[in-house]
C-alpha cells in the first residue's frame, strides 16, 4: 500500500469536503451538493461517493479523490497536500532527520520574520508621519483604505536601518536571519542595511496566504523602479503569481484568469470588482506559473503592456502557455474519408489589446466599463500571432512575405479543427498578400513533418534502483512506457479516443485522455509534471527528476528505469512499445468506462429534477452503448460484412 492509499483509507472524504465549506446532504448511500468548482445555483450536481472515496460533478465533470479535491480547491501542489493530509491523518511520510527538522524550523522562522516585517511596514504607512510619502502615492494611485488594509500594503522608510533596528531591537531576530529572509544586505565593511528603502511595499503571498517575499515600488529617484525580494528558501519569483491567494475563488467562479503586469494593476482590478486578476513576478509567464493557473482554469487572458517590450513579453508568455497547457486528441476527417487524430489545445488563450500608453489600472480607474469591453473583445491566440509576428516585416517585399509565412505556417498547421485552420490560412493569405493556395501548400507540408523525440535515455545508475525491478501494475506500466518512449503518446491517445466521436453525448464524461486512465494520484501528478515541463524532460530527464517533489522522485525513477519481462525486442522496439502501450490503454479504458457508468447510474437513480433525469438518462444510455462497443471483441475488419452477406444469400 502506498502512502497516499494509507492516507485515503484514514480520511473520510465526506468530512473533508464538508470541512472546506461545501454543504452536502444524503442522497441514497452517497452525498450531493452544489459544486464548488463552477457557478451553479439551480441544481446540486456535485456527488460524493464514500464507498470509492471519490467525487464527480455531472455538470462541469470535475472529479477525483481527496488529494485532487484539496489541490483543486486550494490551488496547492501535490507535495503540499500530501504533507497536509499526512499530518491530519497521522501518517508518517519519512524519517524526521535532524537536517529536515532544521530546514522546517528555518522556513517557519522566515515566515514569521516576513509576517513581522509586513506588520511593521503596514503600521509605518498607515499610522506614522514618515509614512506620509507612501500615503501620498497611494492617494495618487486612487487606492482605497480598504485595499491598503486587505493587501497589507506598507512603506519602507528612507532610512538605511529602519526595519533592521525594529526587527533586531524590538523582535529579537539576528541580522543573519534577516539576510536569509532577503530583508537586509550585508556590507563588505561589516554590518547590515535595509534592502527596501523609500518604497511602497507589496507583500507577496503563496496560494495559502503565507507571506513569502515582498515587492517594492520606488518613491524617490532610485534607478530600479520596482524591486522584489531575492531568491530565498521561501521565495522563488518564477513559482508565484501576485494576488493568487485572493484571486483563487474568483478565477474558479468565472472559469477565467486575467494576467496583468504590475502590482497596482492587480490592486485596482480587485478594487473595482475584477477579482480574477493576477500578475507574474516578471514580464513573462513561467512554466511554474502556468502550472498554478491550470489548477484553477483553462481560460487565460493576457493583458500586458502594448509597447514593443510588452508585446515581446506577451509572445514569450504565449509560448510558455502553449507549451504548458494540456492538449486533447480529437478526430479530424481527411479528404479520403479516413480519421486522423490530432492534438488540440485544451484551453482558451486570448490577448487583451490595451490602448497605447495605458496600463490596466489606468483603464480601470478611468472607466471600469471600458475594461470589461476590452476583456470581451480580447483577441484569440492566432489573431494575435498574425498581428504581431508580422509587425516588423516588410510585407511588400518577397523576403518579408517569406519570413511571415515561415513564422505563421507552423502555428496554423498546429490547429486541429479543419474549419478553423482554413479560416486562418485565408487570414494569413490576406495579411501577407499571397494566394490562399500558396499558404495551404506550405501549411500542409508542415503538417506532414515527423516528430523528433523518440526515446528517453537515462543513466542506468539511478540511486541504486534496478531497472528489472518488480513487475508493475497495468497503470504503472502504461505510464512507464509513456515516460520511456514519448513517441507512444500519440498511439495511446488515439486508442483512448477511438470511437468517442460516435457518442457526442459523452463529451466530458469520457475524455479519452491519458490523465483519465491514471487513477493513482502519484501517477497523475507525474504525468502532469511531464506535460508541464515537456522541454526540460526532452532535453534532460535527469534534471526533470531533480525538480520533482521528493516523494514522487523515487516512483519516477522506478518507472523510467523499468524493463519489461520479457524485454521488448531490440528490432523495431518503438513499434512494439507502441503496440504494448495501446493494448494496456485499451484494457484500462474499459475500467474507466465501467467506473463512470456506475457513477452516472447512481446519480440517475437519486436525482429529482426532471431535466436532469432526462440529461443523465441520455448519457447513461450512451455510456452503456459505448461500454458494449469497447468491451465486445471486434470482428475482422477485412471480413466484417461476411456474416450479413451469408444471411442475405439464404
Amino acid at each position: 500500500m502506498s502512502v497516499t492509499d494509507d492516507i485515503k483509507q484514514r480520511l473520510d472524504i465526506v468530512d473533508l469536503i464538508r470541512g472546506s465549506g461545501v454543504d452536502l446532504r444524503k442522497a441514497g448511500r452517497n452525498f450531493t451538493g452544489f459544486c464548488p468548482f463552477h457557478p451553479n445555483a439551480r441544481t446540486p450536481a456535485f456527488y460524493v461517493f464514500p464507498e470509492t472515496q471519490s467525487y464527480y460533478c455531472f455538470s462541469c465533470h470535475a472529479s477525483g479523490d481527496a488529494f485532487g479535491f484539496v489541490m483543486a480547491r486550494q490551488g496547492l501542489d501535490f507535495g503540499e497536500v500530501l504533507r497536509e493530509l499526512a499530518g491530519r491523518t497521522g501518517v508518517q511520510l519519512e524519517e524526521r532527520t535532524p537536517q529536515r527538522e532544521q530546514e522546517d524550523a528555518t522556513r517557519a522562522r522566515l515566515r514569521q520574520i516576513n509576517e513581522d516585517a509586513a506588520v511593521y511596514w503596514h503600521h509605518v504607512l498607515v499610522h506614522t508621519q514618515k509614512g506620509q510619502i507612501g500615503r501620498d502615492y497611494v492617494a495618487r494611485r486612487k487606492l482605497t483604505a480598504a485595499t491598503v488594509e486587505t493587501w497589507q500594503l506598507g512603506y519602507a522608510a528612507d532610512d538605511w536601518s529602519d526595519l533592521l533596528r525594529y526587527l533586531t531591537d524590538r523582535k529579537g531576530y539576528q541580522p543573519e536571519e534577516l539576510e536569509t529572509a532577503g530583508l537586509v544586505i550585508k556590507r563588505e565593511s561589516g554590518g547590515y542595511y535595509d534592502r527596501f528603502r523609500n518604497r511602497l511595499i507589496f507583500p507577496i503571498r503563496n496560494p495559502k496566504g503565507e507571506i513569502i517575499g515582498f515587492g517594492g515600488r520606488a518613491l524617490g529617484d532610485d534607478h530600479a523602479k520596482y524591486m522584489n525580494s531575492p531568491e530565498t528558501p521561501l521565495f522563488h519569483k518564477s513559482h508565484v503569481l501576485y494576488g493568487i491567494d485572493l484571486a483563487r475563488e474568483a478565477i474558479r467562479r468565472q472559469d477565467a484568469v486575467v494576467v496583468v503586469e504590475g502590482y497596482v494593476d492587480v490592486l485596482m482590478a480587485h478594487q473595482a470588482g475584477f477579482g480574477n486578476v493576477v500578475a507574474p513576478m516578471g514580464t513573462a509567464l513561467t512554466a511554474d506559473q502556468v502550472g498554478i493557473i491550470k489548477k484553477l482554469t483553462r481560460s487565460v487572458y493576457l493583458a500586458l503592456d502594448a509597447d514593443a517590450a510588452g508585446a515581446n513579453a506577451t509572445l514569450k508568455g504565449l509560448q510558455t502557455l502553449r507549451d504548458g497547457m494540456d492538449t486533447t486528441v480529437v478526430p479530424v476527417p481527411t479528404p479520403h474519408g479516413y480519421i486522423r487524430w490530432e492534438r488540440e489545445l485544451d484551453g482558451v488563450i486570448k490577448i487583451i489589446a490595451l490602448p497605447p500608453g495605458r496600463d490596466p489600472d489606468e483603464v480601470i480607474q478611468a472607466d471600469p466599463a471600458e475594461w470589461r469591453a476590452l476583456v470581451a473583445a480580447a483577441l484569440p491566440l492566432m489573431d494575435y500571432y498574425i498581428l504581431h509576428l508580422t509587425a516588423n516585416l516588410a510585407l511588400g517585399s518577397a523576403k518579408g512575405k517569406a519570413e511571415a509565412v515561415d513564422r505563421l505556417a507552423p502555428l496554423v498547421a498546429a490547429i486541429a479543427n479543419p474549419v478553423e485552420r482554413a479560416h486562418y490560412m485565408q487570414q494569413v493569405a490576406d495579411k501577407v498578400g499571397l494566394a490562399e493556395r500558396v499558404i495551404r501548400d506550405v501549411v500542409e507540408r508542415v503538417r506532414r513533418g515527423k516528430p523528433g523525440s523518440l526515446r528517453v535515455e537515462l543513466p542506468r545508475d539511478m540511486g541504486g534502483l534496478d531497472g528489472a525491478s518488480t513487475s508493475l501494475s497495468a497503470e504503472d506500466q502504461l505510464l512507464s512506457l509513456l515516460l520511456r518512449f514519448p513517441i507512444v503518446q500519440d498511439t495511446v491517445e488515439s486508442e483512448l479516443s477511438k470511437d468517442l466521436g460516435q457518442f457526442p453525448d459523452l463529451a466530458g464524461d469520457i475524455r479519452g485522455s491519458v490523465a483519465e486512465t491514471l487513477t493513482h494520484i502519484e501517477n497523475r501528478q507525474l504525468w502532469q509534471t511531464r506535460l508541464d515541463h515537456a522541454a526540460l524532460f526532452a532535453a534532460d530527464p535527469t534534471a526533470w527528476l531533480e525538480q520533482l517533489d521528493p516523494y514522487l522522485r523515487e516512483r519516477a525513477q522506478r518507472l523510467l528505469t523499468y524493463t519489461e519481462t520479457p524485454e521488448l525486442p531490440t528490432v523495431n522496439r518503438l513499434h512494439h512499445a507502441s503496440e504494448l502501450a495501446a493494448k494496456i490503454a485499451a484494457e484500462i479504458r474499459r475500467t474507466v468506462v465501467v467506473n463512470r457508468k456506475n457513477q452516472i447510474k447512481t446519480i440517475f437513480e437519486v436525482v429529482q429534477d426532471g431535466a436532469d433525469q432526462q440529461l443523465l438518462g441520455k448519457r447513461l444510455h450512451a455510456l452503456l452503448d459505448y461500454h458494449n462497443l469497447v468491451t465486445t471483441p471486434r470482428r475482422s475488419t477485412f471480413y466484417r460484412d461476411l456474416g450479413n452477406r451469408l444471411e442475405q444469400l439464404k
